[in-house]
């Protein structure tokens, strides 16, 4: 499909500054792909010019032929060319009374045709320092797209964080902005199931389980004051449950790999659980009907099951079993 180049002058993309007018435009472009966009610029002299998008045009400047596969992009700002010394472009021309009205025109106009000969040999030049420009900017105008800008966030991110965690980029990057909303997921094991997926790539699963304190905070009797540190024995159930994440192992992994991903799923649910809980880190393996022999470890991605039909003779074994 065609851009019409008038339609764009037209629109009000044309008040905004270069650099979000040529991110703009490559947007409108983006069927245009090959099209060759330059930038010419025209010098900041006339007052006129009170905004940076002076004109848009697809033809070469100086043969005034026209070029269908190419944009020029006319700016009011200085070029290189302005910003060297006029010497060394337009030699030194002394007016004197002997010179005549059109000897004077002629000469103004000798120097607006070299000053437009070399603007136009700085546009490549001009052109590529305005990209690196564009670079720089772009870290402020796509913060969360923009290569140069992810590895600031990237930074942000570590300082806010403060833990050492390892994990990729990517990842740490998810974390952060998931941490901005952390009221929200605050105890929400659902959500937080799904942060866990997003960021480790497999399901864990999160549940409540009662916290058994087996180990009786009291002395034994005869060892201490009734009422003061003597109380009921045995085990006491706490009135904060425990959390316990158990990973949904696809497939087998090596013991550091998944002591690592234990240590990472602990370190994210400390951001999102009350302090007092403990977190209690588990992993399941979704075993197939069978396995390859000295490819497993026994306990560890290899059970061992009864069938129905050995359950049942144990269970008549049991009950044909003489009493003792």
């Amino acid at each position: 499909m065609a851009v019409d180049l008038d339609d764009i002058k037209k629109s009000e993309i044309t008040g905004f500054v270069a650099e979000v007018f040529y991110e703009e435009l490559m947007f409108i472009l983006e069927d245009s792909k090959d099209r060759n966009v330059w930038i010419k610029n025209h010098g900041m002299n006339s007052r006129a010019f009170s905004k940076d998008v002076l004109d848009l045009s697809s033809y070469d400047p100086l043969s005034m032929s026209p070029k269908a596969d190419t944009v020029f992009i006319h700016l009011s700002r200085n070029s290189i060319y302005h910003q060297l010394p006029e010497i060394l472009f337009h030699p030194l021309v002394i007016s004197t009374p002997s010179m005549s009205n059109k000897e004077i025109v002629d000469a103004i106009r000798e120097n607006r045709k070299k000053e437009e000969e070399n603007i136009h040999f700085f546009i490549p030049f001009d052109t590529f320092l305005f990209e690196e420009k564009l670079k720089l900017s772009n870290r402020h105008l796509n913060i969360f797209t923009d290569d140069y800008a992810k590895q600031n966030l990237f930074s942000f991110a570590n300082a806010i964080i403060k833990k050492d965690i390892p994990l990729q980029k990517e990842q740490l990057y998810k974390l952060f902005l998931n941490l901005c909303n952390a009221e929200q997921l605050k105890e929400n094991l659902p959500e937080l199931e799904e942060l866990l997926r997003s960021i480790l790539g497999f399901y864990v699963v999160l549940e409540y389980r009662p916290c058994v304190l087996k180990q009786s905070p009291f002395m034994a009797l005869g060892e201490g004051i009734l009422g003061y540190d003597i109380g009921t024995q045995g085990p006491v159930i706490s009135e904060q449950d425990d959390i316990y994440a158990i990973m949904q192992l696809e497939e087998h992994q090596e013991y550091k790999v998944l002591q690592k991903n234990r240590s990472i799923i602990k370190k994210i649910l400390e951001f999102f659980t009350f302090s007092n809980r403990k977190i209690i880190v588990q992993h399941k393996i979704l075993y197939s009907s069978g396995f390859q022999l000295r490819t497993n470890y026994l306990g560890y991605d290899t059970i061992i099951a009864y069938t129905n039909n050995e359950v049942k003779k144990i269970e008549d074994q049991q009950i044909l079993a003489p009493s003792i």
